[in-house]
Protein backbone atom coordinates (compact mmCIF):
# COMPACT_ATOMS: atom_id res chain seq x y z
CA UNK A 1 0.00 0.00 0.00
CA UNK A 2 1.61 3.51 -1.43
CA UNK A 3 -0.57 5.58 1.17
CA UNK A 4 -1.08 4.91 4.66
CA UNK A 5 -3.30 7.64 5.73
CA UNK A 6 -5.75 10.08 4.58
CA UNK A 7 -6.60 13.13 6.09
CA UNK A 8 -10.21 13.98 5.57
CA UNK A 9 -11.36 17.53 6.04
CA UNK A 10 -15.03 17.03 7.43
CA UNK A 11 -17.21 20.19 6.24
CA UNK A 12 -17.54 20.69 2.53
CA UNK A 13 -15.06 17.78 1.67
CA UNK A 14 -16.13 14.84 3.45
CA UNK A 15 -19.61 16.06 4.62
CA UNK A 16 -22.61 16.41 1.88
CA UNK A 17 -24.14 20.07 0.89
CA UNK A 18 -27.65 18.43 2.92
CA UNK A 19 -25.25 17.80 5.81
CA UNK A 20 -24.79 14.05 5.53
CA UNK A 21 -22.06 11.68 5.26
CA UNK A 22 -23.30 8.56 2.37
CA UNK A 23 -23.10 5.31 3.43
CA UNK A 24 -20.97 4.68 0.68
CA UNK A 25 -18.35 7.30 2.07
CA UNK A 26 -18.85 5.46 5.92
CA UNK A 27 -18.22 2.01 3.99
CA UNK A 28 -14.97 3.34 2.21
CA UNK A 29 -13.70 4.66 5.38
CA UNK A 30 -14.09 1.38 7.37
CA UNK A 31 -12.52 -0.55 4.52
CA UNK A 32 -9.51 1.88 4.61
CA UNK A 33 -8.89 1.13 8.15
CA UNK A 34 -9.40 -2.51 8.10
CA UNK A 35 -6.53 -2.33 4.97
CA UNK A 36 -4.53 -1.12 7.57
CA UNK A 37 -4.83 2.81 6.77
CA UNK A 38 -5.06 5.45 9.09
CA UNK A 39 -8.63 7.55 8.36
CA UNK A 40 -7.89 10.81 10.15
CA UNK A 41 -10.58 13.59 9.91
CA UNK A 42 -9.24 17.08 9.60
CA UNK A 43 -11.67 19.80 10.80
CA UNK A 44 -12.10 23.04 11.92
CA UNK A 45 -13.75 21.63 14.68
CA UNK A 46 -13.04 21.03 18.53
CA UNK A 47 -11.81 17.53 19.20
CA UNK A 48 -14.90 16.98 21.69
CA UNK A 49 -17.13 16.88 18.60
CA UNK A 50 -14.98 15.42 16.12
CA UNK A 51 -14.66 12.54 18.68
CA UNK A 52 -18.66 12.14 18.29
CA UNK A 53 -18.28 11.86 14.89
CA UNK A 54 -15.79 9.45 14.51
CA UNK A 55 -16.97 6.88 16.90
CA UNK A 56 -20.43 7.20 15.37
CA UNK A 57 -18.80 6.58 11.82
CA UNK A 58 -16.83 3.40 13.19
CA UNK A 59 -13.58 5.18 13.24
CA UNK A 60 -10.91 4.23 15.03
CA UNK A 61 -7.86 6.22 14.15
CA UNK A 62 -5.78 9.83 15.36
CA UNK A 63 -7.71 12.88 14.69
CA UNK A 64 -6.57 16.63 13.82
CA UNK A 65 -8.81 19.16 15.48
CA UNK A 66 -9.43 22.76 15.81
CA UNK A 67 -7.69 23.74 12.54
CA UNK A 68 -4.79 21.64 13.45
CA UNK A 69 -4.32 23.73 16.70
CA UNK A 70 -5.22 20.03 18.33
CA UNK A 71 -3.95 16.42 17.48
CA UNK A 72 -5.62 13.51 19.18
CA UNK A 73 -4.89 9.83 19.19
CA UNK A 74 -7.43 7.25 18.72
CA UNK A 75 -8.99 7.30 22.00
CA UNK A 76 -8.94 11.42 21.82
CA UNK A 77 -6.03 12.37 24.10
CA UNK A 78 -4.43 15.31 23.03
CA UNK A 79 -0.76 14.50 21.96
CA UNK A 80 -0.28 17.71 20.46
CA UNK A 81 -1.80 21.37 21.00
CA UNK A 82 -1.21 24.54 19.85
CA UNK A 83 -2.61 28.03 21.31
CA UNK A 84 -2.71 31.40 20.50
CA UNK A 85 -0.77 33.66 22.56
CA UNK A 86 -2.94 35.51 24.92
CA UNK A 87 -1.78 38.85 24.56
CA UNK A 88 -2.39 38.22 21.05
CA UNK A 89 -5.53 36.64 21.42
CA UNK A 90 -6.66 39.85 23.59
CA UNK A 91 -5.82 42.52 21.10
CA UNK A 92 -7.79 39.80 18.03
CA UNK A 93 -11.02 39.85 20.21
CA UNK A 94 -10.53 43.94 21.02
CA UNK A 95 -10.44 44.44 16.99
CA UNK A 96 -13.53 42.35 16.38
CA UNK A 97 -15.26 44.34 18.90
CA UNK A 98 -14.07 48.05 17.39
CA UNK A 99 -15.26 45.97 14.32
CA UNK A 100 -18.58 44.82 15.51
CA UNK A 101 -18.04 41.45 14.96
CA UNK A 102 -19.58 37.93 16.01
CA UNK A 103 -16.49 35.98 17.52
CA UNK A 104 -15.90 32.89 19.73
CA UNK A 105 -13.18 31.49 21.67
CA UNK A 106 -12.58 28.12 23.06
CA UNK A 107 -11.92 26.20 26.48
CA UNK A 108 -12.43 22.67 27.62
CA UNK A 109 -15.07 21.65 25.01
CA UNK A 110 -16.66 24.90 25.31
CA UNK A 111 -17.38 28.11 23.08
CA UNK A 112 -17.37 31.29 24.93
CA UNK A 113 -18.80 34.50 23.01
CA UNK A 114 -19.86 37.84 24.49
CA UNK A 115 -23.80 37.98 23.28
CA UNK A 116 -26.38 34.89 21.97
CA UNK A 117 -27.09 35.63 18.47
CA UNK A 118 -27.98 33.40 15.35
CA UNK A 119 -24.68 32.72 14.95
CA UNK A 120 -24.65 31.56 17.95
CA UNK A 121 -27.34 28.13 17.41
CA UNK A 122 -25.66 28.12 13.99
CA UNK A 123 -22.35 26.97 15.35
CA UNK A 124 -24.10 24.90 18.28
CA UNK A 125 -26.07 22.83 15.58
CA UNK A 126 -22.53 22.20 13.85
CA UNK A 127 -20.46 21.64 17.06
CA UNK A 128 -22.24 20.18 19.73
CA UNK A 129 -20.02 21.96 21.98
CA UNK A 130 -21.42 23.67 24.94
CA UNK A 131 -22.22 27.71 24.43
CA UNK A 132 -20.98 30.05 27.08
CA UNK A 133 -22.61 33.21 26.94
CA UNK A 134 -20.08 35.48 28.47
CA UNK A 135 -20.97 39.34 28.87
CA UNK A 136 -17.57 40.72 30.30
CA UNK A 137 -15.28 38.62 27.36
CA UNK A 138 -14.30 41.31 25.87
CA UNK A 139 -12.86 42.61 29.64
CA UNK A 140 -10.85 39.15 30.44
CA UNK A 141 -7.18 40.31 31.09
CA UNK A 142 -6.18 36.89 29.90
CA UNK A 143 -7.62 35.01 26.88
CA UNK A 144 -6.42 31.04 26.44
CA UNK A 145 -7.62 29.51 23.74
CA UNK A 146 -6.59 27.10 20.66
CA UNK A 147 -8.16 29.12 18.34
CA UNK A 148 -10.70 32.16 17.27
CA UNK A 149 -13.35 31.99 15.18
CA UNK A 150 -15.25 35.29 13.33
CA UNK A 151 -18.90 34.15 12.25
CA UNK A 152 -20.05 36.78 9.76
CA UNK A 153 -21.64 37.20 5.94
CA UNK A 154 -19.20 36.31 3.29
CA UNK A 155 -18.89 39.42 1.71
CA UNK A 156 -18.04 40.73 5.38
CA UNK A 157 -15.00 38.50 6.01
CA UNK A 158 -13.58 39.27 2.55
CA UNK A 159 -13.49 42.63 3.74
CA UNK A 160 -12.04 42.05 7.09
CA UNK A 161 -10.02 38.94 6.41
CA UNK A 162 -7.21 41.26 4.79
CA UNK A 163 -7.30 43.57 7.48
CA UNK A 164 -6.95 40.96 10.42
CA UNK A 165 -4.49 39.68 8.19
CA UNK A 166 -1.94 42.52 8.14
CA UNK A 167 -2.68 43.49 11.41
CA UNK A 168 -1.76 39.95 12.67
CA UNK A 169 0.88 38.30 10.61
CA UNK A 170 1.85 36.15 13.17
CA UNK A 171 -1.51 33.84 13.09
CA UNK A 172 -2.81 31.59 10.31
CA UNK A 173 -5.71 32.79 9.35
CA UNK A 174 -7.92 31.27 6.97
CA UNK A 175 -11.92 29.98 6.14
CA UNK A 176 -12.62 27.07 6.90
CA UNK A 177 -16.79 27.99 5.27
CA UNK A 178 -17.68 31.36 3.74
CA UNK A 179 -19.15 32.27 6.41
CA UNK A 180 -16.54 30.97 9.15
CA UNK A 181 -13.11 32.80 9.66
CA UNK A 182 -10.43 30.92 11.75
CA UNK A 183 -7.41 32.75 13.63
CA UNK A 184 -4.82 30.01 14.67
CA UNK A 185 -1.55 30.06 15.96
CA UNK A 186 0.99 29.56 12.46
CA UNK A 187 2.16 26.27 14.45
CA UNK A 188 -1.60 25.56 14.68
CA UNK A 189 -2.32 24.68 11.13
CA UNK A 190 -3.74 21.55 9.63
CA UNK A 191 -0.33 21.05 7.85
CA UNK A 192 2.11 21.14 11.05
CA UNK A 193 -0.73 18.91 12.50
CA UNK A 194 -0.47 16.52 9.45
CA UNK A 195 3.26 16.32 10.23
CA UNK A 196 3.61 15.89 13.80
CA UNK A 197 0.73 12.83 13.26
CA UNK A 198 3.18 11.51 10.39
CA UNK A 199 6.45 11.55 12.43
CA UNK A 200 4.26 10.47 15.60
CA UNK A 201 3.10 7.03 13.51
CA UNK A 202 6.49 6.48 12.02
CA UNK A 203 5.20 7.53 8.21
CA UNK A 204 6.97 9.43 5.52
CA UNK A 205 5.59 12.29 3.61
CA UNK A 206 5.31 9.90 0.35
CA UNK A 207 2.73 8.28 1.97
CA UNK A 208 0.18 10.64 3.59
CA UNK A 209 -2.89 11.83 1.40
CA UNK A 210 -5.27 14.91 2.49
CA UNK A 211 -8.35 16.45 0.90
CA UNK A 212 -10.23 19.28 1.91
CA UNK A 213 -11.71 22.17 0.08
CA UNK A 214 -11.05 25.32 1.71
CA UNK A 215 -8.31 27.63 3.22
CA UNK A 216 -7.66 26.58 6.21
CA UNK A 217 -6.68 22.88 4.21
CA UNK A 218 -4.08 24.69 2.03
CA UNK A 219 -1.47 23.60 4.20
CA UNK A 220 -2.06 19.60 5.14
CA UNK A 221 -2.69 19.73 0.70
CA UNK A 222 0.55 20.95 0.19
CA UNK A 223 2.15 18.65 2.32
CA UNK A 224 0.94 15.79 1.41
CA UNK A 225 2.73 13.51 -0.47
CA UNK A 226 -1.00 13.29 -2.59
CA UNK A 227 -2.79 16.54 -1.96
CA UNK A 228 -6.36 16.72 -3.18
CA UNK A 229 -9.21 19.06 -3.86
CA UNK A 230 -12.90 18.14 -3.85
CA UNK A 231 -14.84 19.02 -6.72
CA UNK A 232 -16.42 22.37 -4.67
CA UNK A 233 -13.46 23.43 -3.83
CA UNK A 234 -11.99 26.86 -3.56
CA UNK A 235 -10.10 27.92 -7.11
CA UNK A 236 -6.70 28.69 -4.84
CA UNK A 237 -7.07 24.99 -3.23
CA UNK A 238 -7.43 23.42 -6.76
CA UNK A 239 -4.66 25.28 -8.55
CA UNK A 240 -2.23 23.77 -5.06
CA UNK A 241 -3.85 20.18 -5.85
CA UNK A 242 -2.00 17.05 -6.86
CA UNK A 243 -5.66 15.50 -8.04
CA UNK A 244 -8.77 16.59 -8.10
CA UNK A 245 -11.93 14.48 -7.04
CA UNK A 246 -15.44 14.37 -7.68
CA UNK A 247 -17.49 17.30 -5.38
CA UNK A 248 -18.79 16.53 -1.47
CA UNK A 249 -22.14 15.73 -3.02
CA UNK A 250 -21.00 13.12 -5.20
CA UNK A 251 -18.79 11.34 -2.88
CA UNK A 252 -14.94 12.72 -3.80
CA UNK A 253 -13.40 11.43 -0.46
CA UNK A 254 -15.17 7.88 -1.21
CA UNK A 255 -13.46 8.65 -5.21
CA UNK A 256 -10.10 8.97 -3.82
CA UNK A 257 -10.20 6.10 -0.96
CA UNK A 258 -11.44 3.66 -3.27
CA UNK A 259 -8.44 5.04 -5.90
CA UNK A 260 -5.64 5.11 -4.02
CA UNK A 261 -6.14 3.40 -0.59
CA UNK A 262 -8.13 0.02 -1.87
CA UNK A 263 -6.81 -0.01 -5.83
CA UNK A 264 -10.72 -0.60 -6.53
Amino acid sequence: MQYKLIAIDMDGTLITSDKKITDRSIQAMREAEAAGAYVVLASGRMAANVKVLAKSLGLHSPAICGGGSQVVDKDYHLIHTCYIQPEIAKQVLEVCKAENLYVQIFEDGNYIFQRHTPSTDIYHEISGLNPIEDPNLFEREKIDTPKILIIEPPERLKEVQPMLTERFPMLNIGRSRPTFLELNNPQGNKGVALKVLAEKLGLQQSELIAIGDNQIDASMIKYAGLGVAVGNALDEIKEIADYISADNDHEGVTEVIEKFILGK
